[in-house]
C-alpha cells in the first residue's frame, strides 16, 4: 500500500466555477473536508474559509451555479455548499469513486489556487487514477511513500500542518520551559502570527483527538 501526495493545478478552469468569483484576499479557502456527488450532476461540499465570510455570502447569493449554501454566524468558517460542478471536477471525483484508491481528507487549498491532495492505494491503482486525472488537469507528484499504521497521526494533518508542527518542534515551542514563541515560528515560515496561531490550534485539536481514541 502506498501513499501518494500530489499538487493539482486547475489552471484557468476552476474545479467549481463559483471559486473563480471569490477574491482570495477577502475570503481564503483552506480545506475541503467532505464532498458528495449527486446523480443530477451537482456536488455538495463542506469546506473551510477564513477572513471575510460576509463577502463569501454575498458572492454565493449572486452566483448562478450556487443552489444552496450555509455559512453559520458562529463557527470556524465551515461552509456547506451545494453547486453545479464543471467537467474537470466531475471527471476526477467520479474516477476516484470508481477506483480502488482512497482520497484522504481534508484536501488543502494552497495560496496560488492549487490544491494538495493525498491518495492511498496500490501502485497500479494510483497510476491509473493519475492518468485519468491528468486528462482534466495538471498534476505534479509531490511525494510517494509506503503507507502503514504509523501514518495514523500524519494522515489527520495536512502537509502544511505537518510543516508548521515540525518547525514548532524544531524551534522548541513544545519544550518545557518553552523556547520559542508563535512569532518565532511565524518568522521562520514567513507567515503571520495569526495564521500560525490558527494552524497550531487545529493541529493540537487533531493530535489530541487521535491520541485519546
Amino acid at each position: 500500500m502506498r501513499r501518494l501526495t500530489v499538487v493539482v493545478d486547475p489552471g484557468d478552469q476552476r474545479l467549481v466555477s463559483v471559486f473563480g468569483a471569490l477574491d482570495s484576499e477577502q475570503a481564503k479557502r483552506e480545506y475541503l473536508h467532505h464532498y458528495n456527488l449527486l446523480s443530477d450532476g451537482t456536488v455538495i461540499m463542506l469546506f473551510q474559509f477564513r477572513d471575510n465570510l460576509d463577502y463569501a455570502r454575498a458572492v454565493f447569493n449572486d452566483h448562478p451555479d450556487v443552489i444552496h449554501y450555509d455559512i453559520p454566524e458562529q463557527g470556524d468558517g465551515i461552509v456547506y455548499l451545494h453547486c453545479k460542478m464543471n467537467e474537470s471536477l466531475g471527471g476526477i471525483l467520479s474516477a476516484v469513486q470508481k477506483s480502488e484508491v482512497i482520497m484522504t481528507m481534508p484536501i488543502e487549498f494552497l495560496d496560488d489556487d492549487r490544491l494538495r491532495v493525498t491518495f492511498i492505494g496500490e501502485h497500479e491503482s494510483l497510476h491509473r487514477i493519475l492518468d485519468k486525472s491528468a486528462e482534466f488537469i495538471d498534476i505534479e507528484i509531490e511525494r510517494v511513500s509506503e503507507y502503514g499504521s504509523e501514518d495514523r497521526l500524519s494522515s489527520v494533518l495536512t502537509d502544511r500542518q505537518r510543516e508548521i508542527l515540525n518547525v514548532a518542534i524544531e524551534q522548541g515551542y513544545y519544550e518545557v520551559p518553552r523556547q520559542a514563541t508563535i512569532g518565532d515560528i511565524a518568522d521562520a515560515l514567513e507567515l503571520s502570527q495569526a495564521t500560525v496561531g490558527e494552524h497550531l490550534q487545529k493541529i493540537e485539536a487533531r493530535v489530541l483527538s487521535v491520541s485519546v481514541h
